[in-house]
């Protein structure tokens, strides 16, 4: 008969690490968090989650560890150096942070070889996503594993989604993402074509909605303050995804595919974009504030 997990160990908790022990420790969980910036932890306590002062702290006892970090360096020493010395063999291992795919496979491979049973499993959805529990889960690894823990990710879920092996949630997820970006830059020139020629910003959202320019950019993040109520930029573009995420992820997607030989023309244009986006000091903004680029300087801007 499955084991019934009761115990969580959260390591990372930033905007996404938060919300999401939240909400396990509403559903019932016992979290212990661990985060190497502690005041992160004081939010939680009101929660009921334990705050642990290390990571060998938070591993005792859990029956599932998840990891939710900022690159591929901090994943690789939390668990080359903490986790696989600490957690309990039966603990499955799940590593939600956006990585490279290479350090996702890497991890993997060394969680097996020491016993464990481990998870890539990279969300999407935003602080919004991990703050209401509706995040998507791009889940890669075995069958069996995700069936073990998938009372624990429906906590904090909309939608999970098994995208295959090792490495495949962060494939899924480098994927989505360069395209969400694509997507983002090209919501952003049409409305500022629109706004040159004259064409109302209602009319066009109105027209793109119901034709073939329908798409999340144009939706969640449309960059016209005012225009729709619940998008960053009618927030003063407040992040739920910030530029720099959005910066990290396709370069993220420029490595794999240069690693592959695949040409990726509109990927580096607009990579370029953000970056010079963030060499303009905002980088905290959300990644949907790209339409402002192009009142900083539009001689840089694409022509």
């Amino acid at each position: 008969m499955k084991k019934t997990i009761e115990t969580v160990a959260i390591i990372g908790t930033g905007n996404m690490g938060m919300p999401m022990a939240i909400n396990l420790a509403k559903a019932g969980f016992q979290v212990r968090a661990f985060d190497i910036v502690l005041e992160k932890l004081t939010p939680l306590i009101e929660y009921g989650v334990i705050a642990c002062c290390s990571h060998q702290d938070a591993l005792e006892s859990a029956e599932l560890v998840l990891t939710m970090l900022p690159t591929g360096t901090e994943v690789s020493d939390v668990y080359q150096n903490h986790v696989i010395a600490s957690a309990s063999r039966d603990a499955v291992l799940i590593d939600s942070s956006t990585i490279d795919l290479k350090t996702a496979v890497e991890i993997h491979t060394l969680a097996i070889e020491n016993g464990y049973r481990m998870l890539d499993a990279p969300v999407s959805g935003g602080t919004a996503g991990a703050q209401s529990g509706n995040l998507t889960f791009m889940v890669g690894g075995e069958s069996e594993s995700l069936q073990s823990v998938t009372q624990v990710l429906q906590a904090m879920a909309g939608k999970i989604v098994h995208c295959g092996k090792s490495g495949m949630g962060q494939a899924a997820k480098m994927c989505n993402n360069l395209m969400l970006g694509i997507q983002m830059v090209s919501v952003a020139e049409g409305f500022r074509l629109a706004q040159a020629v004259g064409l109302s910003e209602q009319t066009l959202y109105d027209v793109a909605l119901n034709s073939s320019g329908n798409c999340a950019a144009l939706t969640a993040f449309n960059p016209i303050a005012g225009l729709l109520p619940d998008t960053p930029a009618s927030r003063d573009f407040q992040p739920g995804f910030s530029n720099d995420l959005m910066l990290k992820d396709m370069k993220l997607a420029i490595a794999a595919a240069k690693a592959n030989s695949v040409p990726l023309d509109l990927a580096h244009r607009a990579s370029a974009l953000y970056q010079q986006f963030s060499e303009h000091g905002h980088g905290s903004m959300d990644f949907s504030a790209i339409f402002n680029l192009y009142d900083i300087d539009k001689d840089d801007c694409g022509k």
